[in-house]
């Protein structure tokens, strides 16, 4: 099975699609024009990519070959995609809107929408797709989301409300791992980690530099480490969640934000806002407790202003070529 990068640039108003062959081995870029801010894309059950662009009121929705499938109409300023495991259903934060669509990819159309609260953004949701938390990030607030009832045509609520901080604090990653959520905030110098079952913040993990914006949040899927991109300081923060403490920072490049990991080989991927490429860290066989050793580092280019990256899988027989 292939892997594909997936690259929202935002500055460009395109989105970046890259095969990826093997370690450290990439093929072209092939570029969609999306129109203006492109945020996040996801690849959902069907196999198709989904792809939220922030100044109009729908997901775009591609073939692994670049091609235009009909899109999906959702609330306005689609930030944040999240997939429900196990089902067809699509989250989209609208920040526009402040509310959450679900889209049931299988019908190709929103089924549903859930108000929360001020300007929604990042959603993570648990493996048993039972619940999700949504960043408020104009609300200085996390919300969860009961999904317990998408299956019987019943709309998502939200069950709690925890926050994080004044309005001003913004929260604009969230994580899951286990019944906890670790939120990064762009203008806290502190990890909030939520207690999801009980609705309140459970501890603060500090963050060694003063003023880094947190941006993004990845989980390494193993060891129990949290990855947390650092806008300002142009670093990579890996958290130990077991202690709750910063184990190491990873030089990454200009304004890194989202970030994901591709488990099969440890690479993790960064979008870097600020230089127009995606940056590849490899933390195969390294110890991420500690400051031993140095992660092998790589640049791949893309459009101007990459926001997020994401991985898709394809099967050879349909993959994008060079556009």
């Amino acid at each position: 099975m292939a892997v594909l990068l997936c690259s929202a640039d935002t500055a460009a108003g395109q989105a970046s699609f890259i095969l990826k062959a093997g370690p450290s081995a990439y093929g072209p870029a092939r570029v969609v024009r999306t129109g203006r801010g492109p945020l996040a894309v996801v690849q959902c059950a069907d196999g198709l990519l989904y792809l939220a662009v922030s100044v109009s009121d729908k997901v775009l929705v591609l073939g692994l070959d670049g091609s235009a499938v009909s899109p999906v109409r959702v609330g306005w300023a689609p930030r944040c995609l999240a997939l429900v495991p196990g089902t067809p259903y699509l989250l989209v934060a609208n920040a526009g809107s402040d509310s959450v669509s679900v889209v049931d990819t299988a019908e190709a159309r929103e089924v549903a929408r859930a108000a929360v609260g001020r300007e929604p953004g990042a959603i993570a949701v648990s493996p048993d797709g039972l619940w999700a938390v949504v960043c408020e990030r104009g609300a200085g607030s996390v919300a969860v989301v009961d999904l317990s009832g998408l299956g019987v045509g019943r709309c998502p609520a939200v069950v709690a409300r925890v926050e994080v901080g004044a309005a001003y604090v913004q929260p604009r990653a969230v994580a899951v791992c286990g019944g906890q959520a670790v939120v990064a905030c762009a203008r806290l110098d502190v990890l909030p980690v939520v207690d999801v079952a009980g609705g309140r913040v459970k501890s603060w993990v500090p963050i060694p530099v003063r003023g880094a914006a947190p941006a993004g949040v990845a989980l390494t899927g193993e060891g129990g480490y949290a990855l947390v991109t650092l806008e300002r300081a142009g670093a990579l923060a890996v958290v130990d969640l077991l202690d709750e403490t910063v184990t190491r920072l990873v030089t990454l490049g200009s304004r890194p934000r989202g970030v994901t990991v591709d488990p099969v080989d440890a690479t993790v991927y960064c979008a870097l806002a600020g230089q127009r490429s995606l940056a590849v860290v490899h933390l195969d066989g390294v110890d991420l407790s500690n400051t031993d050793g140095t992660p092998q580092f790589e640049e791949i280019p893309v459009g101007a202003g990459p926001s997020s990256v994401a991985l898709a899988e394809a099967d050879g027989a349909a993959l994008l070529a060079p556009g």
